[in-house]
């Protein structure tokens, strides 16, 4: 081995050596953690969605487009947001949930039919009244679809995200402790992996240490990474520092 090899041999060592050690990473939320993994099936910050109403008998509908609320129920007396228009914005497929289904286009995807990826007690896919959410966001990229659910609630509720994914012809619920559709990676064979969550420490929820993070394929079981979250104040569980194991 001549003296450039050794330099190069020697230069990797070192590489090898600080990824192998490397510092926690530190975020101030789940969004920026999840994206810095890369491979995300989802890029982008998502699309809010309008929940339209009839007048009576009242009914609510999460949509992209007015034209997919007349879809939904024959009643001609609607309020709902002044912007929304008849048709999703260029580049937005046209979506709706009405709490027992996700529809894209004219194709409908009941939720009680859906593979559920959820830990109990979150995992009864029970329907949700669209009245009872108070954020509906959508990610899309190609024939996948994915809603962000974040549900009226107090206290711990903003830990918990609903995330309904649509992939492959599928409809999958996602566990939803600091869920995201922002989490999903992509996984070969056109399949995915997501995150399954669970606290840390002694406490678990009303003390935390941290979380730990273990990304799984869609078959709920094989486990692909494991990542070790810090949680430096313990009543501030979105200020952490990262590391994978």
């Amino acid at each position: 081995m001549n003296a450039r090899h050794r330099a190069l041999v020697g230069l990797l060592g070192i590489c090898l050596a600080t990824a192998t050690h490397a510092a926690p990473a530190s975020f101030t939320g789940y969004g920026d953690f999840y994206r810095s993994l890369g491979g995300t099936l989802f890029p982008g910050s998502g699309t809010d969605m309008a929940m339209p109403c009839t007048d009576a008998p009242r009914n609510c509908v999460w949509v992209t487009s007015m034209g997919q609320a007349l879809r939904r129920f024959d009643q001609t007396l609607w309020s709902g947001p002044g912007d929304l228009g008849m048709t999703a914005p260029a580049g937005v497929p046209e979506v709706a949930f009405d709490g027992e289904a996700l529809v894209v286009g004219t194709q409908r995807w009941p939720l009680n039919r859906a593979i559920n990826l959820a830990p109990a007690p979150w995992n009864d896919n029970a329907p949700i009244a669209p009245e009872n959410v108070a954020v509906m966001t959508l990610w899309h990229r190609g024939s996948s679809v994915c809603l962000d659910i974040r549900q009226v609630s107090s206290g711990k509720g903003d830990r918990y995200t609903k995330v309904v994914l649509l992939h492959e012809k599928r409809l999958y619920v996602l566990p939803p402790l600091f869920g995201t559709c922002a989490a999903v990676r992509e996984a070969p064979h056109q399949g995915f992996s997501y995150p399954s969550n669970s606290y840390l420490g002694a406490g678990m929820e009303t003390d935390p240490e941290g979380l730990q993070v273990d990304y799984l394929l869609s078959d709920g079981i094989t486990r692909i990474a494991r990542y070790r979250l810090r949680f430096p104040d313990h009543e501030n569980p979105f200020v952490f520092d990262a590391m994978r194991e």
